[in-house]
């Protein structure tokens, strides 16, 4: 009996302990890179991206089938005539089958074909800055979720001391070493305090939506990220540079006049205006009464092939002003080309001013912390020893923790600027 009792004791310890084991699990911070990964998964939008890229290249390998089938017609049918002579009687037969294709010219397909896949290399790129776009959206929400945490968490924090010194200065005007202003001092600091507490608290639960919708989450499911935003960086800041910068408007430019010089190339060949046609019919046969047998028809209908090459007298013509306007388009692109190197380089050199210019802030912003926390401690020493008021404790506490949310939010600023530098050279599709 004992046994049985101690037996099923263990097994109650057990399951509780492991069902505090995954509420912990199910409430633990979630890292940035764990959350770009739920994001690839998951996210709408990126998937919405992936599934065009897909349908646009279905697409371009249909139109490439439709490009190089011949149009080929197919017609079968059966005319009877029926002639009566005063010697024989027959039935002459004609059952036409016509095959008639065409297939226009085969220079002019390869290069349309050659467009196709340009504009499918387009469509992955295409893709490629709507994941990137989005991964960045992650990344802010992410960010800014721990930036509402920390908000918070510091709100509880001067909550409690708020509570703890409320119960003293009562105390203290119990055994009346104080008066009962500071009582009210203390009752209207808590007070405040509480009412900032419910408008972060607030924020918090925006923020937390803001990432469970972009995650695609219950927008009620509490998600934890962590809190404290370290100011090093995720990955390799040396690999950013100018020959590595991968800008996906450049890259797609690019492809534009790759695909405009192939189109330029394609109406200036003589040989895109030839087409090649042909047919095939049948025989017709006859049917005599009188010998019961089926006949060739030498007079109607034989066995025929047509094979013929035709020009496009019209688009032949208007070559030269065909090639022209390819030119104005293919020189066109290179402009906007050149003009996308000449911004990305520019962006570059911005972006690098400002992730430093904001490093240089937060560490700026780390050391009035630190000063100011020096103060608190001195001004905390000086109420302790009834050489401060309350209030002067309390403005204290509010410059610290004011300090505390400015370096936060100087370390959101750091993030955001480290990531457009990330962006830059194609960190998010390494990783």
């Amino acid at each position: 009996m004992i046994k049985k009792l101690v037996s099923r004791l263990s097994i109650i310890g057990i399951l509780t302990l492991l069902a505090h084991t995954i509420a912990q699990a199910k409430n633990k911070p979630i890292s940035l890179q764990e959350t770009i990964n739920i994001a690839l998964k998951n996210n709408l939008h990126i998937q919405i991206a992936q599934n065009d890229k897909k349908q646009a290249i279905i697409a371009n390998r249909i139109a490439n089938f439709r490009l190089w089938a011949p149009r080929a017609t197919l017609r079968l049918y059966q005319e009877n005539k029926w002639e009566s002579h005063t010697i024989n009687h027959h039935i002459q037969s004609t059952p036409v089958f016509r095959l008639k294709w065409q297939l226009t010219s085969l220079v002019d397909k390869i290069f349309q074909t050659k467009i196709h896949c340009q504009n499918n290399v387009i469509h992955q790129l295409v893709a490629k800055k709507s994941v990137e776009k989005e991964l960045q959206q992650v990344v802010t929400a992410y960010y800014e979720l721990a930036l509402a945490q920390k908000k918070w968490e510091l709100s509880n924090t001067l909550i409690k001391a708020a509570t703890a010194r409320l119960n003293i200065e009562e105390e203290k005007f119990r055994l009346g070493i104080i008066f009962k202003i500071d009582c009210l001092d203390a009752q209207l600091a808590l007070k405040e305090i509480k009412l900032t507490l419910l408008e972060r608290q607030e924020a918090l639960q925006a923020k937390r939506r803001c990432l469970n919708r972009i995650l695609d989450k219950p927008l009620t499911e509490e998600t934890l990220v962590q809190s404290h935003i370290s100011v090093q960086p995720i990955w390799d800041m040396t690999s950013i540079t100018k020959e590595k910068v991968v800008d996906l408007e450049t890259a797609i430019q690019a492809k534009k006049v790759a695909i405009a010089a192939t189109e330029l190339n394609r109406v200036r060949n003589p040989l895109s205006c030839l087409s090649l046609s042909g047919s095939f019919d049948s025989k017709g046969y006859i049917y005599n009464f009188k010998e019961s047998i089926w006949t060739s028809d030498k007079q109607s209908n034989k066995w025929l092939a047509n094979i013929g090459v035709s020009i496009d007298m019209i688009r032949l013509l208007l070559m030269p002003t065909t090639i022209k306007k390819a030119k104005i388009g293919l020189n066109n692109a290179k402009f906007a080309l050149q003009q996308q190197k000449l911004a990305i380089e520019s962006g570059l050199e911005d972006k690098k001013w400002q992730y430093l210019h904001a490093l240089g802030v937060y560490k700026v912003v780390a050391e009035q912390l630190k000063i100011s926390k020096q103060k608190l401690i001195f001004v905390k020493e000086k109420y302790r020893l009834n050489q401060a008021k309350l209030l002067e404790l309390h403005e204290a506490e509010e410059a610290t923790q004011k300090i505390e949310i400015h370096l936060a939010e100087q370390a959101f600023k750091v993030k955001e600027a480290e990531f457009a530098l990330y962006q830059l050279v194609g960190m998010f599709q390494k990783k």
